[in-house]
């Protein structure tokens, strides 16, 4: 089957620019990650150091860093639950656009994308978990073969390691397929996976190619505006290095002003790449399930 590439990456565009509404819907985990940003730099045992008198002498306190890390794991909850439904939204609604709705609303995408919520969150889940437990098995291997080895098995599992960018792309790939047939055609989530995979097997070099397209443009243009971002600041560390005694001074307002507002604005620009990122991926998904035979008689395939 014919894929045409321009036409699905006019599509997103045209999807991305013109229905800003979704930018905000990917804006959503960084404004929860924004809320609890105070707590990350002043109770991060971390950056205490920094701190002023007598904040700073609990740095180094054992229960202070173990307090840090329940805190941590308990605030990755939200922003965990904000990010699936960003992502699920953002489908939702470059479907819709594609089924022809001229403009979107933001309470009316949230309503009508949040059945889909839960499905989409254990969609995330099995392939987090797959992938946790891909790595760990990895690690494993080389820690136990290294301990056989004295250390020498460590360099022969390192060629092992280039696997796991092939293995990562694949299974991106069927996640945002499967995601797709979650929202477009009312999927279970273990129908939907097995749908993206068909539809990733008998498109391998489309998909391969369109992740390519898709993961490198997204890159590049992260690059030219975050990297000079993230330069400022450090152009700055010399000079308060340099400003005999006013490092520690200069050190809080880096912190609490210049690494915020630093973090707001690449939210900002993450958050206008992943809108146009997972629309191309509803379109590519509608173009690839044309014509696609039903191999079930229980699920029904619009096309």
């Amino acid at each position: 089957m014919k894929f045409d590439f321009m036409e699905v990456l006019k599509q997103t565009w045209k999807i991305g620019w013109n229905h800003k509404v979704l930018w905000l819907w990917q804006l959503l985990p960084s404004l929860f990650s924004i809320a609890i940003m105070p707590f990350m730099l002043l109770g991060n045992p971390a950056f205490g150091m920094f701190l002023p008198e007598p904040w700073n002498q609990y740095a180094n306190e054992t229960w202070v860093m173990g307090i840090f890390m329940f805190v941590t794991f308990l605030l990755m909850i939200p922003i965990v639950f904000a990010t699936v439904l960003a992502q699920s939204t953002t489908t939702y609604g470059a479907l819709k656009v594609e089924k022809g709705a001229t403009t979107l609303a933001f309470r009316e995408l949230f309503n009508e994308s949040l059945p889909y919520f839960w499905r989409v969150l254990g969609l995330y889940f099995i392939f987090g978990a797959a992938w946790m437990l891909l790595i760990s098995s990895f690690m494993a291997l080389q820690i136990f073969g290294s301990m056989l080895t004295f250390g020498l098995a460590s360099f022969c599992f390192m060629p092992f390691f280039l696997l796991l960018f092939p293995i990562a792309l694949a299974g991106y790939s069927v996640l945002e397929l499967a995601q797709a047939a979650i929202i477009e055609d009312n999927m279970r989530t273990m129908d939907a996976i097995a749908h993206g995979w068909r539809l990733f097997r008998g498109n391998v070099l489309n998909v391969v190619i369109l992740m390519v397209i898709l993961y490198f443009a997204l890159y590049l243009l992260s690059s030219v505006v975050i990297f000079p971002l993230m330069m400022f600041p450090m152009m700055l560390m010399p000079m308060g290095v340099e400003s005999q005694g006013n490092f520690d001074k200069m050190m809080p307002v880096f912190l609490l002003v210049f690494f915020p507002l630093m973090f707001v604005l690449m939210s900002v620009i993450q958050a206008i790449l992943m809108t146009f990122f997972q629309s191309a991926w509803a379109v590519a998904y509608l173009r690839l399930n044309k014509n696609i035979p039903d191999p079930t008689s229980s699920i029904e395939i619009n096309t």
